[in-house]
């Protein structure tokens, strides 16, 4: 027991920290192929992620040590139904402690999320949450019986087909009970139609902007930490710290900068399809000064150590969020510094005031 809620507890935190790291590509795609996006969406996305880490989990960990026993294969169906007959059972308590008959259930309560979650996220139906279960399961399968792939001499866990078929039915199982909580909608919404800027999408970006930075500088900054380390076998203690802040903070925020002087969007506002346009001003200034009043500003604060910049930092995020709820088309600091006013990215000659309505 203490095993599976440590696997368990390995799944949450991989498929959280998973989740987090795709969100910005996730939430641009969301926005483009249905025109926004919903925390009932944003809760199946992390469902879905840490579900993913489960099967790996729970399917092929531990990893064998050192002497572990090689097994073969089980191709008889319904094999796990005689085995339960031979195991005693004559009260509903010894039924519930056979391991033939725990084994199904498991199997099949698996792969119950993977039909609930195509059903209620991309709105598949039964034969597609049996073609999933069915393939997904025989991946799995076919990855024990090779010993993952050659990474082991031999299988160390058994190849059964009893478990493809509970593995299938599951998906089944769990796309008929997703019906219930799939809301009948007369007419779909067009994602190529502009929608209102909210204080919900203007924070969306806003996090998606600090989480570009914060995985683009990290991911750079590992890899040339490895590099330095593996490939040119420099000691951690010599290693370059002025190069890694260098990929750590400054060439995220070199992209955002660019990104902003291209498009007057910052990455965040372009994945959840939001642009500014300047009006007191040319965009030439206005876009810089958006960068700097906005993500530049707290990426430079956040870097940099002087007097008083943890103080600046606070009083400038303070400022961004009470903006957020309480400017003109919740445009936020940044706009208002630069004189720009935001809108929907899919605003069109003469749609504009439709988009605020």
């Amino acid at each position: 027991m203490s095993d599976r809620i440590m696997l368990g507890a390995v799944a949450i935190v991989i498929g959280v920290v998973a989740a987090v790291a795709l969100l910005i590509p996730f939430i641009a795609i969301s926005y483009r192929r249905r025109g926004h996006i919903s925390a009932m969406w944003l809760l199946g996305w992390i469902a879905l992620a840490v579900y993913a880490m489960s099967l790996w989990t729970y399917t092929l960990m531990p990893l064998p040590q050192d002497g572990y026993r090689c097994v073969g294969i089980q191709l008889t169906p319904f094999a796990s139904v005689a085995d339960a007959r031979a195991f005693p059972h004559s009260t509903p308590g010894q039924i519930l402690r056979n391991p033939s008959v725990q084994q199904v259930a498991f199997n099949i309560m698996l792969f119950m999320p993977l039909g609930f979650l195509l059903r209620t996220m991309f709105r598949r139906g039964l034969v597609v949450a049996a073609l999933a279960g069915a393939g997904i399961s025989l991946f799995i399968e076919a990855t024990q019986r090779t010993g993952v792939w050659g990474l082991f001499p031999c299988a160390y866990r058994l190849f059964d087909v009893d478990d493809l078929m509970a593995n299938t039915l599951g998906a089944i199982a769990g796309s008929v009970v997703a019906v219930l909580f799939v809301r009948r909608r007369g007419s779909s919404i067009d994602p190529s139609q502009p929608r209102a800027v909210t204080a919900g999408r203007r924070l969306l970006g806003m996090l998606c902007d600090v989480l570009f930075l914060a995985l683009l500088g990290g991911m750079l900054a590992i890899g040339w930490r490895a590099w330095q380390m593996y490939v040119e076998h420099i000691p951690f203690e010599l290693l370059d710290q002025d190069v890694q802040s260098l990929f750590a903070v400054w060439v995220p925020l070199a992209v955002q900068l660019v990104w902003i002087l291209a498009s007057g969007q910052s990455i965040g506002e372009s994945a959840t399809l939001l642009r500014g346009h300047p009006t007191r001003m040319p965009a030439v200034l206005a876009r810089p000064l958006r960068f700097v009043a906005g993500i530049g500003g707290y990426g430079i604060l956040a870097a940099l150590s002087f007097p008083f910049s943890g103080l600046l930092l606070a009083v400038l995020v303070l400022l961004s969020l009470v903006t957020v709820w309480t400017s003109r088309n919740h445009r936020g600091f940044a706009a208002m510094v630069a004189g720009m006013e935001l809108e929907d990215a899919r605003v069109r000659h003469g749609v504009r005031a439709a988009a605020r309505t």
